[in-house]
C-alpha cells in the first residue's frame, strides 16, 4: 500500500509509524502506584523531583534478605529524582558504578529508565551480581509506594518478579 504513494510522502508515512510504535512501546509497563500518597506523586511528572533515596532492604520474592553491601568508598547504592523543564532525570550509584537515565510519571505509572552507567571494575563478583540486578529491577517495578504524600520518608518498588526493594529518604540534592 505504502509503494502507490509518492517516495516524499512514504518517508513521511513510515516517520509518522515510528514515532507511533515508539509511543506505544513506551507506553508499556511502568510501576502503579499503591496508596494514597503514590497516587498522589503519580499525578505529576515533578512529585518526585529533587529527592534522593537510599536502597536500605531488599527482600527476594521467597522472603529472603538480600545483602545490601556498600560500595569500596563506603558509598550506598542510590537513586536520586531530578527535574529541571520537562527533563525528569534519574541518577545515582549502584554498588560498583554511577548510573544516570530518566524517569516519568504518566498516567499514575512510574518508569525509570536508566540505561547509561560508568564502566569501573565491580569486584567482588557479588556486587556486581547486585549491581546488574539492580540496574535491571529499576526497569521491572510494578507497583510502588510511599509511606506520606508530602514530604514521603520511605519509597518502595515492588518487582514484576516479587521481589521488593525499599529506599529511604536521605539530603535531597538541590532546586536547580
Amino acid at each position: 500500500m505504502l509503494t502507490l504513494l509518492p517516495p516524499r510522502c512514504r518517508l513521511l508515512c513510515l516517520s509518522l509509524l515510528t514515532v507511533a510504535l515508539a509511543g506505544c512501546a513506551g507506553s508499556i509497563g511502568g510501576a502503579r502506584p499503591e496508596g494514597a500518597a503514590a497516587a498522589n506523586a503519580a499525578t505529576s511528572a515533578d512529585s518526585l523531583a529533587q529527592t534522593s533515596w537510599e536502597l536500605v532492604r531488599w527482600t527476594q520474592a521467597a522472603g529472603a534478605l538480600r545483602d545490601i553491601p556498600h560500595g569500596d568508598n563506603g558509598e550506598p547504592i542510590r537513586l536520586t529524582f531530578l527535574a529541571q523543564g520537562k527533563q525528569y532525570r534519574v541518577n545515582g550509584f549502584s554498588g560498583c558504578n554511577r548510573y544516570m537515565g530518566t524517569y516519568k510519571l504518566q498516567s499514575g505509572k512510574l518508569f525509570i529508565d536508566a540505561p547509561a552507567t560508568t564502566r569501573m571494575a565491580c569486584v567482588p563478583p557479588e556486587r556486581a551480581k547486585l549491581e546488574a540486578d539492580y540496574l535491571r529491577a529499576l526497569a521491572s517495578i510494578d507497583t510502588f509506594t510511599l509511606d506520606s504524600g508530602g514530604a514521603p520518608r520511605h519509597l518502595t518498588f515492588n518487582l514484576r518478579g516479587g521481589d521488593v526493594l525499599e529506599f529511604e529518604r536521605r539530603q535531597d540534592p538541590p532546586t536547580p
